[in-house]
């Protein structure tokens, strides 16, 4: 059980259980700070404060990244086979938007004004602007969205700010990595050199491993479950520190085992005195550095206060050196040094001992000396950092290349725009809130600096003419000067009509109204005398009915006979020739029938149909052969003769009575139309006092009456009037008269009377076709008759010429039958067939008669109508004839009052001209029905919230996002903002500018301030615990005097190395951070070796102790400096330019402090205690 505890078996378990669930625990540290890493500013900064209304904004743009996609041909124009090649792309994209989280598109296609934005001058580059979902991580987002926007042509690049981001995390990570692996190798080779043992430095490497995986599982368990600060920056402080510092204490360690051992102790008793006397100084050393860390944790800024995880990894590496190490070095003794055998005793530096020594001597000068090699540092020293992300990653990055691209071919600012965000408690789609607005981004664009600035009403970032005042004032001028024509043009419309209403004779007017009233009364009269044509016309066609009845058994008597005419063709012959002497001597009347064709000239249908007729009576092929019925057919012919004679008599009167009606009905329409025509001129007269601005009411209320009576007179009179005489007409015209001249020929065609007589004496066989034919004539002389009297009223009948056409058919036929029997037999067949149709005919003459009859009562009471309307029409315009001057008057009053109206106008015109040249009309104005328009609702949805309470501003720099110059102008651009908005409907709204420039000013403006906090805790720490190791006030003060003078050197050499070597003209933003801490934290380590050292020489001289302690502790501190400064250079690989220049710095300040310290401790104690001995 001794053994157990004198050999630490006990440590060893402990830690091997302590490691088991060290490394069962790790939590997935990628992840965590990915998640939790990201540097993070006060919630009060205006970064956060944009943040926050951006995540409330709506639309689907809620917790969303912006992205940029990068198309681009090199330093040649995209043709338009690439052009349709990026354009299928942004097509793909909108159909897979739910695919890879985008909530929205903005691409240069869109419209006129983002063309404009998004495609480059040169037409080089193209970019596509995407607002994707947080649903995926950066680097998911990435690898899916290159995948996606991958186009054959050109070059595509993915970009953005979260995205160059967590291309420096992932940067750091894989730092790490190569650090770990350069470092732990380093760290082995220098121990080798330093011990002359493989031994020791696999130890060593152990102590540290156990202290490094324990540590980092407890920090990012801490992380995991306690929101612990972390960061990128973490793991690898923690890792450079460990392998540094946990060197550095081990070499002590172990070289003070190794000194005990060489006195002879053995490998317990030298493990107990060794953990003592260097475990003594190891605890002073390591609660420096854990005090120091430790102060970081009252930091606010997250990345600061995220190196708080390198204080626990400390407190573990001291715990694992004092207890895991003395079981190697209790259980290994001498073997730890293998192959050495020689034990002499402890290392020794010759340099610092050298150094001290004449510091001790010669201190003024030394410290003069040391002085002059620091001065030029300080004042050489440049505070300005560099606080671009995309300089801290490799060229080669793809996101790197994308940004450079936009910054080449865009203005350098177009890569990462501001946003300016305007928050109140009311609607800002209003004209007063959106005309601030306009100011604003007006006054904006003024500014130096500030390359674009677009907003809700400059959505293209320059200004919509339209939407001002200027322009609508240029409109209205426009509009006015029309308005001061269109004034002139009434002007003289109204002095006319002054002078023709002076001129007018009213009077005339009445006398006119009364002629129209005689004249309707005259159209009464015609009327009645048209019902009584009518009536006739009717009675006519009863008898024109009458007579075709008896012509219908004529035809058919006429057709027996010439069936019998065919036994004897000779006789019949005989007596067709007695039949056309009868028709020459009816030709007497043919003159008289020419005449009254003349007047029913228009109705040709019925010599058709008669014509018709006759050659088919021609064409009838059977005849009686019987004469005696040949000569009763003569005798009908002679009848038939007399009857076409009495037939063309009534003819010729019908025609004229037909005639004699249509006149009338011409005459009552035009009288309408007249009427009609003077109704709307006394419209007109009125219609001018009612428009007469200067009429008196009376006046205006008379002439109204006058229209209304008159527009009802036209209404009842016209309109009803006209659809009667419109149905009388048609009637009319649906009326047919016989054709007189048919009915001439027909007559010229029948036998005279000899020659039927001969006809007779010659064929008495056809005696009894004689006698019918005469019967025939007969009854063709009644339907003459009777279409005689039928045509006094009505002309145009169709029907009746249709029977006139038959009845010259059956005369045609007659003047065949001369030339033969056979064909006169066929004819009188075919006249029978046909008298039918004759008789349908008269059926409807006589239907049309009755409509024509039916409607004159209804035309006659139009009339009545009409008459009554005018006499009302006479009684007004016998009281208007009383305020015609009244009109006068008032047309002079209001031509006068239109030339003040026009001189008005034209002098307002030229008021609005000069204003709309005047500055005062540079302000924005939107008409509501623009405001609601389709064409503004785009830029009311990207540049207003949902709830249309905030608003943004897109900034675009001229500058360098991550300059000075861009830093300064987005922290003075917010002040500013704020003092444009005092005094308008905006003002106390909240105002916060977002995007990278204005977070990165706040995380300057936060690390600037925090740096000096945080510093002043962390040396006034480190000041206490030396002030309690030393036991001295003066002590604390020259070793942080060397410390901070090693920094600043340090820090100006790193930047003139860089501008040498890296091409970088500044520091980056957290290397004057994270090289305070560790030269501080660390390069006390060295001093208090030194001053413990120092101590334990006591009964000698001060300065004899210090230069003993500086000769003996300055093998061990140059050992160190070397291990920690190689561990720090094993960051230079990682390619991360913060990395570089911290590591650089670290080793700088390292060889400094080498060389600084033995001089300033030497020199100022030698200044303070003189000869006196130290306690």
């Amino acid at each position: 059980m001794k053994k157990f505890l004198q050999y630490h078996v006990g440590s060893l378990v402990a830690w091997i259980v302590v490691l088991v669930i060290a490394f069962g625990l790790m939590p997935n540290t990628s992840a965590l700070v990915r998640d939790q890493g990201a540097t993070k500013v006060p919630s009060d900064m205006q970064s956060q404060v944009a943040t926050a209304i951006q995540n409330k904004w709506g639309h689907g743009q809620d917790n969303t990244r912006q992205v940029a996609v990068v198309f681009s041909n090199g330093n040649h124009r995209l043709t338009a086979d690439q052009t349709r090649a990026i354009n299928a792309t942004v097509n793909r994209l909108q159909d897979n938007r739910s695919q890879y989280h985008i909530k929205s598109i903005l691409a240069p296609t869109d419209n006129a004004e983002t063309k404009k934005q998004l495609i480059a001058k040169d037409g080089t580059t193209q970019i596509v602007q995407l607002m994707v979902g947080k649903q995926q991580t950066v680097r998911q987002m990435t690898n899916a969205i290159t995948k996606a926007a991958k186009t054959s042509g050109v070059t595509t690049y993915v970009t953005g700010g979260d995205i160059l981001t967590d291309d420096f995390s992932q940067a750091t990570e894989e730092g790490i990595k190569k650090t770990e692996v350069i470092a732990a190798i380093f760290i082995f080779i220098v121990l080798i050199i330093v011990f002359r043992s493989p031994v020791v430095p696999v130890i060593s490497l152990g102590m540290v491993g156990v202290a490094l995986m324990t540590s980092m599982s407890l920090v990012f368990n801490l992380a995991k479950w306690f929101n612990f600060p972390i960061s990128s920056f973490t793991q690898v402080f923690i890792v450079v520190i460990l392998f540094g510092i946990g060197t550095d204490y081990n070499i002590l360690l172990y070289d003070q085992f190794k000194a005990s051992l060489s006195h002879g102790h053995s490998a317990v008793e030298a493990t107990k005195r060794s953990r003592k006397v260097a475990g003594r100084t190891i605890l002073y050393s390591g609660s420096s550095v854990l005090i120091g860390f430790s102060a970081l944790g009252l930091a606010n800024f997250s990345i600061y206060k995220s190196a708080v995880g390198v204080a626990i990894g400390v407190a573990v590496l001291l715990i694992v050196l004092l207890t895991l190490n003395p079981f190697f070095m209790a259980v290994l003794g001498k073997k730890m040094f293998w192959p050495i055998k020689n034990f002499d005793g402890a290392s020794h530096s010759k340099l610092w001992e050298w150094l001290s020594a004449h510091s001790v001597l010669h201190p003024l000068i030394a410290l003069g000396i040391t002085a002059l090699c620091a001065l030029p540092m300080l004042f050489m020293y440049n505070g300005k950092l560099n606080y671009n992300t995309v300089d801290e990653l490799s060229s080669s990055v793809p996101a790197k290349q994308g940004f450079q691209v936009i910054q080449t071919h865009f203005s350098k600012g177009m890569a990462e725009p501001n946003t300016l965000y305007i928050r109140s408690n009311k609607r800002l789609d209003q004209n007063q809130y959106l005309k601030t607005i306009d100011q604003l981004t007006r006054k904006l664009k003024q500014e130096p600096g500030i390359k674009t600035v677009a907003s809700v009403t400059q959505p293209g970032g320059s200004e919509v003419k339209a939407l001002y005042v200027k322009q609508q004032l240029k409109t209205v001028t426009t509009g006015m000067t029309a308005a001061h024509q269109g004034l002139g043009t009434i002007n003289k419309g109204l002095t006319s009509a002054n002078q023709q209403l002076a001129g007018a004779d009213m009077q005339s007017g009445l006398t006119g109204v009364k002629q129209l009233i005689t004249g309707s009364n005259q159209l009464i009269a015609g009327v009645d005398t048209l019902q009584s044509g009518a009536g006739q016309l009717n009675s006519g066609a009863w008898q024109l009915t009458s007579g075709l009845d008896q012509y219908t058994g004529a035809v058919g008597q006429i057709n027996s006979g010439a069936a019998q005419l065919t036994a004897n063709s000779a006789a019949l012959r005989a007596g067709a020739n007695q039949l056309n002497s009868s028709v020459a001597s009816l030709s007497g009347l043919g003159s008289q029938l020419t005449t009254a064709q003349q007047s029913l000239a228009q109705l040709p249908a019925m010599q058709q149909e008669i014509t018709t007729i006759q050659t088919e009576l021609a064409a009838q092929p059977n005849l009686n052969a019987d004469l005696a019925k040949a000569i009763t057919l003569l005798d009908s012919l002679d009848s038939a003769r007399d009857q076409i004679t009495s037939l063309t008599t009534q003819a010729s009167s019908l025609g004229t009575m037909l005639s004699t009606t249509k006149t009338t009905l011409t005459s009552v329409g035009v009288n309408d139309v007249m009427a009609s025509m003077g109704d709307k001129q006394i419209i007109k007269q009125a219609q001018s006092i009612v428009s007469d601005t200067n009429a008196s009411a009376d006046s205006k209320k008379a002439a109204q009456a006058i229209i209304d009576q008159a527009n009802k007179n036209i209404d009842q009179r016209l309109t009803v009037n006209t659809q009667k005489l419109t149905a009388l007409n048609d009637a009319t015209k649906n009326i047919s008269l016989p054709n007189s001249q048919t009915l001439t020929a027909l007559t010229a065609q029948l036998p005279s009377a000899d020659q039927v007589k001969q006809m007779k004496a010659e064929l008495t066989t056809a005696q009894t076709v004689l006698k019918q034919s005469n019967t025939l004539m007969t009854n063709a002389s009644q339907l003459t008759a009777s279409a005689a009297s039928l045509s006094k009223l009505m002309a145009d009948l169709p029907s009746l010429m249709k029977q006139l056409s038959q009845v010259q058919t059956l005369a045609n036929g007659i003047v065949t039958y001369t030339n033969g029997v056979d064909t006169l037999a066929g004819g009188t067949q075919q006249l029978a067939s046909k008298s039918g149709q004759l008789t349908t005919g008269a059926d409807q003459l006589l239907a049309g008669t009755n409509t024509l009859t039916n409607s004159v009562p209804a035309l006659r009471s139009g009339l009545v109508q009409e008459r009554d309307g005018q006499q009302t029409m006479y009684t007004t315009l016998a009281g208007l004839v009383g305020q015609m001057g009244k009109l006068q008057t008032g047309l002079s009053q209001a031509t006068g009052g239109l030339s003040k109206i026009d001189h008005g106008v034209v002098s307002a015109n030229d008021y609005l001209g000069g204003l709309r040249r005047s500055a005062s009309t540079k302000e924005f104005y939107i008409p509501t029905s623009v405001l609601t328009s389709k064409t503004f609702k785009p830029a009311l949805t990207q540049y207003l919230s949902e709830d249309k309470k905030a608003t943004q501003l897109t900034i675009v720099f001229d500058t360098d996002p991550s300059s000075a110059a861009s830093l300064d102008k987005v922290n003075a651009l917010q002040k500013e903002v704020k003092n444009q908005l005092k005094g308008t409907p905006l003002a106390g709204s909240t105002v916060a500018i977002g995007g990278q420039t204005a977070f990165t000013a706040d995380t300057r403006a936060v690390a600037s301030k925090d740096f000096i906090r945080t510093a002043a805790i962390m040396l006034i720490g480190i000041a206490i615990a030396l002030m309690v190791i030393t036991r001295s006030l003066l002590q604390p003060i020259y070793i942080l005097g060397t410390l901070l003078l090693a920094y600043i050197s340090s820090l100006t050499l790193t930047r003139l190395l860089s501008h040498v070597v890296l091409g970088q003209d500044y520091l980056t933003w957290n290397t004057p951070f994270f090289g305070f801490i560790m030269l501080v934290a660390l390069g006390v380590d060295y001093s208090i070796f030194l001053m413990m050292k120092y101590r334990e020489f006591g009964p000698d001289t001060p300065g004899a102790s210090i230069t003993r302690a500086s000769g003996i502790i300055g093998a061990v501190v140059i050992s160190a400096a070397v291990i920690l400064g190689g561990t720090f250079a094993a960051l230079i690989p990682s390619g991360v330019l913060t990395l570089i220049q911290v590591a650089l710095t670290v080793m700088i300040g390292l060889v400094i402090l080498v060389v600084f310290l033995p001089i300033t401790l030497s020199a100022g104690i030698r200044l303070t205690y003189g000869k006196a001995k130290t306690k």
